[in-house]
């Protein structure tokens, strides 16, 4: 899929192969250390040249080692601590590979913990396998004194190599985790895309349908009471009601020609109104019977936005006014642009509870998300003379453009 997080292959067959095998590689490792210790724990004995004693500690402490190794992973300092404690131990035994076990263990905390962890775990050796020799030549005369510096010297190697391999680990890391995360961030962005995208769409639907339909029951109603006493004005309206809903079926599929095509870059987009188109809303409403008139003072705003704002919230009210308004003799339209943007619709219907809503309660809180986008508010409810007034404030309406 185009929105997976593909990461390039690790170069190399060998580092390729120890990435998908991990298991594997650390028993790799602990039988390198395992191998030579047991080996020499054998040699020892058959020749007797350390007490059978000793050999058997030392055989039991190097299966010790072996499984810390083998868990360096997860667990790097316990594997430090155990590796460094069983070649402090046998330091004076010329036949111990313990100095290979506290080499991989030191390296292993540098790639796996931190280069902190690292530092700190060479300064412990180091004083350890110090004192460590210190005891042993006294009580052993024929050690080797220079074990000591040649073991610290392979560990600072370790170390050295391990921090370089580490910081890169990490970094690499890093970055896949920041990959990943712009990843779901684009994707956490495309939902919240197509979530308003859905939500404008469902306002636009709204809009369309709760217009449409209210005006094309009004025209019908109108059509049948003058059928048998005008009949010509009954034939205009029936003409009316088609006109009507021949248009709105074409915004309702242009609106779902989006849906389908989403997709596509060449995805047809759902034309928006603007204010020229007032006058035109305000006769299809004049058309189904509601008096209508229509003030527009101040400079109205030029951003598309604003003005399909200001357009939804015209046709909304006057569709509840169709809807819910008892006999008005007037209804009333008036934007003002002077200061900020004021819309007020107002209409004379007789006072009295309205009836009950038929509609869906989506307009009025669309109306509201909108006038929300441009720091604007919604109220609605009885006029001062009665009947129903709705206003919308929009005091950033003319930063839009």
């Amino acid at each position: 899929m185009d929105g997976e997080l593909r990461l390039p292959r690790p170069p190399g067959v060998i580092r390729l192969c120890w990435a998908r095998h991990q298991r594997t590689a650390d028993v790799l490792v602990a039988l390198i250390y395992a191998l030579p210790e047991g080996i020499a724990r054998i040699v020892t004995y058959v020749d007797g040249s350390i007490p059978p004693a000793f050999n058997t500690l030392a055989l039991l402490l190097g299966a010790v080692t072996a499984v810390a190794l083998y868990v360096r992973r997860s667990r790097p300092i316990p594997a430090l601590v155990v590796s460094l404690a069983v070649t402090s131990l046998f330091l004076w035994s010329s036949s111990s590979f313990g100095g290979i076990a506290l080499v991989i263990a030191l390296y292993s905390v540098a790639v796996h913990d931190s280069v902190r962890a690292s530092w700190i775990g060479l300064g412990a050796a180091a004083v350890t396998l110090t004192l460590s020799g210190i005891v042993t030549v006294d009580m052993f005369e024929d050690v080797w004194t220079n074990d000591v510096l040649s073991a610290l010297i392979l560990c600072l190697f370790a170390v050295l190599i391990g921090i370089n391999v580490g910081n890169r680990v990490r970094y690499i890391g890093a970055l896949v985790d920041r990959a990943g995360q712009l990843a779901r961030e684009r994707d956490q962005q495309a939902q919240l895309a197509a979530a308003s995208e859905r939500s404008r769409i469902a306002r636009e639907m709204h809009d369309i349908v709760a217009h449409s339909l209210s005006v094309m029951i009004r025209l019908a109603d109108g059509a049948e009471a003058m059928v048998e006493k005008d009949p010509e004005a009954s034939l205009a309206a029936i003409r009316n009601v088609g006109s009507t809903g021949r248009a709105s079926l074409a915004d309702m599929r242009r609106l779902l020609g989006v849906l389908r095509d989403e997709e596509s870059e060449l995805a047809e987009r759902m034309p928006q109104p603007t204010l020229d188109d007032l006058p035109q809303l305000v006769d299809s409403y004049r058309g189904a019977g509601l008096p209508v008139s229509l003030t527009v003072s101040g400079v109205p705003p030029t951003g598309q936005g604003a003005q399909v704002t200001i357009y939804r919230a015209v046709q909304e009210a006057l569709t509840n006014a169709l809807r819910y308004a008892r006999q008005p003799s007037q209804v009333h339209v008036v934007l003002d642009c002077s200061d900020s943007v004021t819309l007020t619709v107002t209409d004379d219907g007789e006072a009295g509870p309205r009836p009950e809503s038929v509609g869906s309660g989506r307009g009025l809180i669309g109306m509201a998300e909108r006038a929300a986008l441009y720091g604007g508010t919604v109220e609605s409810g009885p006029g001062s003379n009665g009947g129903w007034r709705v206003r919308m404030t929009m005091p950033e309406a003319g930063e839009d453009s």
